[in-house]
């Protein structure tokens, strides 16, 4: 059984509100949390963005909640801002500095104007690659 109901409904959603974000109607929606039809695979990638959850879990095929991104062959579910704390902690001092840096860099490219270097960076929702 998936998990579409539970996580609309975790997210103080309606099924008509879901179905407007995703561009189908209260019935698809209900259908698809009572089992009647599937979504596809593209409404599942939305739903995923929507619900802040792996496809697998909304599917009900993983207990995971989260999609897990690679690091130098250790799995990290997508870390939340006590999770980022945690591990800064763990860093020694020197690469806590240099830390530091990369995210005062990356806050100062923030406000700069936009440049053609943009077109070619991955969408912000896309995460690490594996």
């Amino acid at each position: 059984m998936n998990r579409i109901a539970e996580l609309r409904k975790e997210k103080k959603m309606s099924q008509i509100s879901l179905g407007m974000k995703l561009n189908v109607s209260q019935k698809m929606i209900s259908a698809y949390e009572n089992g009647k039809n599937e979504p596809s695979i593209d409404l599942l990638m939305r739903m995923a963005d929507i619900f802040h959850a792996s496809i697998d879990y909304i599917v009900g095929y993983s207990e995971n909640r989260y999609p897990e991104y690679q690091i130098s062959g250790t799995s990290y579910p997508r870390p939340s801002a006590k999770d980022i704390n945690r591990l800064f902690g763990d860093l020694s001092d020197r690469n806590k500095w240099i830390a530091q840096g990369v995210l005062l860099g990356l806050l100062a490219s923030q406000q700069e104007e936009p440049g053609d270097w943009e077109e070619d960076c991955p969408d912000e929702q896309d995460g690490p690659e594996a």
